[in-house]
């Protein structure tokens, strides 16, 4: 592992973007969630992933002057179409337009189509937090796990996160794919040799695995929670496809796109201040997590709540450098 500067991280992918017709201001905003995505620890969906994002466009699976617009709305309820623009552009977008119709209604709701995949869903729930809203999202995907009872890939793994603003402390921030390790995750290990903690998926054989590789030739990543996840990433399709009037996960299978091209996205944004009497809010939350922190760890373990190890690994790679991965570096380096 190399580390590197967070400034030069986004100088060197606006520069590759900037050189694929990206606006200036465009290229820094795209090439700044790949950055923070990396500094926090999840370069599944950040810098490892970026070399990838490029032959997106390079191929026209992205185009990156297409930028989402509104075709609908209904209420606190917008749909927008993403016209298959750079995903981390268009989510970003969508989630500014939630925040402002909950700023206008205490809620506000974004769905989005003919989106592409918009690598890490904490950052719009981070981007929401910072604004003061509450927030959840999720992405449907193509078929990419067997549902519960079948070795047949027929769900998305369905991202999803939800945010709550900390005063003064660190984002509640729960991001998780319905898999038991994302697919970013699961290459991670696999590419270093690790294994899973516990099982992620069936190997070829049919039995439960802790081993990446044999997940990933099965392609029978296990749902979280068995039968549970399996039905949470069905109905979150169903909301999806239903709110944004676009793809479902078997229509982007048969699409075949890319993982991720053409999905749809919800974006759900509650404004606390509309409804916060004074500081209740926030003691609320400090005395939620002092409780939820005040259980007795297990022997070698920490109690942490979502989102605080990776908000202690942003401080770490700002002060000492963004720990990358020297073959993507390099890679990204020469686009």
């Amino acid at each position: 592992m190399d580390r590197v500067p967070y400034a030069e991280l986004v100088a060197e992918c606006s520069r590759v973007l900037e050189a694929r017709g990206f606006a200036p201001q465009r290229a820094r905003l795209a090439a700044r969630v790949f950055a923070d995505n990396t500094c926090d620890g999840v370069p599944s969906h950040g810098l490892n992933r970026f070399p990838g994002f490029v032959r997106d466009i390079d191929s026209g699976r992205v185009d990156p002057s297409a930028e989402a617009e509104c075709v609908g709305s209904f209420g606190t309820l917008e749909q927008w179409d993403a016209h298959r623009g750079p995903g981390v552009l268009t989510a970003t977008a969508a989630m500014t337009r939630a925040v402002e119709l909950a700023r206008e209604s205490t809620i506000g709701c974004v769905a989005l189509r003919n989106a592409n995949h918009w690598m890490r869903a904490a950052t719009y729930g981070l981007q929401a937090a910072a604004a003061g809203c509450l927030a959840v999202c999720w992405t449907n995907t193509t078929r990419l796990m067997p549902p519960h009872g079948s070795a047949e890939k027929r769900i998305g793994n369905n991202p999803l996160c939800m945010a709550v603003p900390v005063p003064d402390g660190d984002t509640v921030l729960l991001d998780m794919a319905l898999s038991q390790f994302s697919g970013g995750r699961t290459d991670l290990l696999r590419r270093s040799g690790d294994s899973f903690p516990v099982p992620g998926g069936y190997d070829e054989e049919g039995r439960l695995s802790t081993d990446p590789g044999a997940v990933r030739r099965s392609g029978r990543p296990l749902p979280i929670g068995h039968w549970k996840g399996s039905g949470l990433a069905l109905c979150l399709d169903l909301l999806a496809t239903l709110l944004s009037g676009g793809l479902a996960t078997w229509q982007i299978a048969l699409d075949g796109a890319a993982i991720g091209v053409g999905c749809a996205q919800v974006f759900l944004a509650f404004d606390l201040a509309a409804i916060d009497d004074g500081d209740s809010a926030a003691e609320i939350v400090a005395a939620v997590l002092a409780d939820f922190g005040s259980a007795t760890p297990l022997e070698g373990e920490r109690v942490t709540y979502p989102g605080q190890r990776s908000a202690e690994t942003r401080r770490l790679n700002m002060a000492e450098g963004i720990a990358v991965d020297a073959e993507f570096w390099a890679e990204t380096r020469r686009l």
